[in-house]
């Protein structure tokens, strides 16, 4: 498979997953609320033209003529690492973005060099990591009541290592992420503190 379809095969499931969710309403806002769109551009005054980001949710409030929130993901479904160069062009989109409420998370199987990781944590970017499947060993014998109510403690320790080690072995996860400082165990949680931190 070629490295653009490679690519979007993974947008593609992450588009399909966050527009089921919010549909649900499981994001922290009311489905009514929240446009998700794939593809699509924003302002640039600087490029005096639109950038072109992967996956968008716009948070809009009752009645107003703009989005109130913007939370942007930008997937990397790279066999190595993500470099730090990476975090440094996606932050410079997000700061020509017109509008101050812009957030942004970068989803990637793979891990970030830890100069990525420590760049993204200073500039208040998420990192998200979705385990490739044969990285991922589900060991059902084990698993606790917490982790099926889905009030399982999560490990620190484990999720700075799937985000820095490439060939990391995860058990009983796929979905590892970092933001403000916090670490998150699904979308559900990620979307649900960005939007109550911004009050939306």
């Amino acid at each position: 498979m070629n490295t653009v379809k490679k690519g979007d095969q993974f947008e593609n499931q992450i588009f399909a997953l966050l527009k089921q969710e919010l549909s649900k309403g499981q994001l922290g806002i009311e489905s009514s609320s929240g446009r998700i769109f794939k593809k699509k551009g924003y302002f640039s005054n600087e490029r005096e033209k639109e950038i072109i980001v992967d996956i968008a949710i716009e948070v809009w409030l009752q009645g107003a003529k703009n989005y109130s929130l913007l939370w942007i993901c930008e997937c990397k479904n790279y066999t190595h690492s993500v470099p730090v160069d990476d975090l440094e062009e996606f932050k410079s989109k997000l700061d020509q973005i017109a509008g101050k409420n812009v957030k942004g998370v970068i989803a990637t199987r793979s891990s970030l060099q830890s100069g990525a990781l420590t760049y993204a944590k200073n500039q208040g970017i998420g990192v998200v990591r979705v385990m490739p499947d044969d990285q991922v060993k589900w060991v059902m014998a084990f698993m606790t009541f917490q982790q099926f109510s889905g009030k399982e403690k999560l490990n620190p320790e484990a999720f700075n290592q799937a985000l820095q080690k490439q060939q990391f072995q995860s058990l009983n996860r796929n979905f590892y992420c970092v933001y403000d400082g916090y670490i998150f165990g699904d979308w559900q949680s990620l979307l649900r503190y960005t939007l109550a931190l911004h009050k939306i």
